[in-house]
């Protein structure tokens, strides 16, 4: 038993956290997340049309391409910064990253 709670704890330190973002009415949801290096973002299409959810920071770089509806995405964080993300669809739609 005490093996099973060592490994347990051992796999959630090295694959981090999921954060769920839904995309719902031209919206991010949550606004605003904050995160630790090594967590991963998870992006669910909830809206009845495309998504394309990106940001150009240099040190978590990502694009996610087109994002169907009922689809779901994930990218990994992998340095500390401060960052937007966007959809390049829907120039109003904002989501503010905070990796510590």
């Amino acid at each position: 038993m005490r093996n099973i709670l060592l490994t347990l704890l051992v796999s959630v330190s090295l694959f981090g956290t999921d954060h769920i973002v839904d995309q719902k009415n031209k919206t991010f949801i949550p606004h605003s997340i904050t995160a630790k290096v090594g967590d991963t973002i998870t992006f669910k299409n909830s809206d009845p049309f495309a998504h394309n959810a990106y940001t150009d920071n240099e040190a978590n770089e990502f694009d996610i391409g087109m994002q169907a509806p009922g689809e779901d995405k994930t990218v990994r964080l992998k340095a500390k910064a401060k960052f937007n993300v966007e959809c390049a669809i829907h120039p109003n739609m904002l989501l503010e990253v905070t990796v510590h």
